[in-house]
């Protein structure tokens, strides 16, 4: 008898309302509460200042069909930038949200619809169609600037504006190409709509020859 006494307690951590006791003053303690506290403290200040994240809402349909107008998104700064990322920067009062095509040091054109970098064939499956532009001579990138292109190509005011509405036999490429030092952060998350709420990859921009 005494040992179907002992078994019978409601005392004992086995038994549901123990857990749920436990469980009550483990949540309700001023000790965890100031934990949860300090832990999201620290995450915001990760986010906000250090990786000084940002939100923005998409102004036109430039970047279609990978970000659409007004879709909500975020940005985080990077220690460095690549082909294929899409950025967030500056420019005459307001923001431009593109996608980085060139760095320093590579050349860029567009040949019957078709991106070329550093000379090569570049595939970029995320474009809404191809370009009905040509950049025939290739753009050098100089150092601390970056060649941007939206992804709706013939919507789009980008870098391509340097050849493209340039007098004839003249270019403009300093007008339109990015300062690095001026991108804000990198687009990794759309938060709005909730339809297609999730994470905005960049795409590893590469030409056939893997450079």
């Amino acid at each position: 008898m005494q040992t179907a006494q002992y078994d019978m307690g409601v005392d004992n951590v086995s038994s549901p309302n123990g857990w749920k006791q436990r469980l009550h003053v483990l949540t309700h303690s001023q000790e965890v509460g100031l934990v949860v506290l300090l832990a999201l403290l620290l995450v915001g200040l990760y986010y906000f200042a250090w990786r000084e994240m940002r939100f923005y809402l998409v102004p036109s349909r430039s970047m279609e069909p990978t970000l659409y107008p007004e879709d909500m998104i975020i940005t985080l700064n990077q220690q460095d930038y690549h082909r294929g990322d899409i950025v967030v920067w500056p420019e005459n009062g307001e923001y431009i949200v593109k996608r980085i095509i060139g760095l320093p040091g590579d050349t860029v054109s567009v040949v019957d619809g078709a991106l070329f970098l550093n000379g090569k064939y570049a595939s970029e499956p995320y474009i809404l169609e191809g370009m009905n532009y040509f950049i025939e001579t290739p753009v050098a990138i100089p150092e601390g600037r970056f060649f941007y292109l939206g992804d709706n190509r013939n919507a789009s005011d980008d870098s391509s504006l340097g050849i493209t509405a340039a007098p004839s036999g003249q270019n403009n490429n300093d007008l339109y190409l990015g300062h690095l030092d001026d991108i804000i952060g990198k687009v990794v998350f759309r938060y709005y709509p909730y339809n297609r709420f999730g994470k905005v990859a960049s795409y590893p921009l590469i030409n056939v020859a893997g450079q």
